[in-house]
Order: C-alpha cells, then structure tokens, then sequence
C-alpha cells in the first residue's frame, strides 16, 4: 500500500506553479541585484524547488519558501534597492500601448459600424489627436489613421513617462555619480 500523500499533477501544472512563482521572484529581484547574481539565484533557487517538488510536492515546496516578494528581499543587499527596474517599465509601456490600441480600434469599429448603418461613403473624426478616416464604398471597406500634429503623439509621450516612473528609470544617472 502507498502510503505517500502528495498530490499527483501534471507535469504541466508543475511546471506552470514553478516557472509562476520563479516569474514573481524574478520580478521582486530585478531591483535589487544585478544580473548575473540573479540569474546565479534563481538557478538555485529552481534547483531547490525541483528537488523538494519531487520529495514533498510542489505545495508544499513553494509554500516552505513563503512569498517570492520576501525571498527575494532576502537576497537584497543594503543600498542596492534603488536600482532601475526595466522590466517594470516595459510591462507598464506595453500595457499602456495595448490599452491605446484598443481603444483606437474600439473608436475606429465603431466609426466603420456608423457608416456602414447609414449608408454613407466616408467619414473622418479625431481620436486623442489622431485623424481617424473610414470608408465603406462598393469596391470594399477600409480605415485610416494619421498623426498631422504633435497632440497626437501626447498618448505616446504619457506611455514613456509612465513606463519611466514605474521603472524608476532616473537611478541610471544618478547611480554613475
């Protein structure tokens, strides 16, 4: 009789807990070592994992590890948290961007829905700035953007700023003086 309790997963659902967990932890270290140290560290620490996944269960193992926050603030040395954060600002401008594309398509749809309904050829209207042109003629559909002014850069302005706060990107100058 197998007496061993451990939940049998799949290979997949293990994978997807570990490679979870090691993601946050990776995420809460960026900012405080460098990284090769942090490369070095989760190598350990994925190491760690597969070998207590195996003995106890990959509950159990991530559970005895406690948050991937607070494992990684102890492995942060003294002072070193003030480094940059890119990957921080990536996800923030690329979020950000994806959030501004689907509202331009939203907007841009809707305008095609408008003309389509009422039976008109074209029509044009602004968007944050950005000229939106639509058509719906015998011969096929279509839509069009243009960027004629500099208000219409201002939602890729607001982006990069965002993604510079989040990020804490200024510790680049003032960590070389």
């Amino acid at each position: 009789m197998n007496t061993h309790t451990t939940e049998v997963r799949s290979t997949f659902a293990v994978w997807r807990r570990r490679e979870s967990y090691l993601f946050r932890f990776d995420l809460a270290l960026e900012e405080s070592v460098t990284t090769r140290e942090r490369r070095s560290i989760l190598r350990e620490i994925r190491d760690n994992i597969e070998v207590d996944a195996a003995a106890r269960g990959i509950d159990a193992a991530l559970d005895s590890l406690g948050s991937p926050r607070a494992l990684a603030r102890s492995f942060a040395e003294d002072g070193r948290s003030n480094r940059p954060s890119w990957v921080r600002s990536i996800y923030w401008f690329t979020g950000l961007l994806l959030l501004w594309w689907t509202l331009a398509f939203t907007f841009t749809a809707g305008m095609l829905s408008a003309l389509m309904d009422n039976g008109a050829e074209s029509a044009e209207s602004y968007f944050l700035g950005l000229l939106v042109s639509a058509f719906n003629r015998d011969s096929g559909i279509g839509i069009g953007w243009e960027a004629s002014s500099v208000v219409a850069y201002i939602p890729l302005m607001f982006m990069v700023i965002a993604a510079i706060i989040a990020g804490r990107l200024w510790r680049v100058l003032t960590r070389r003086r």
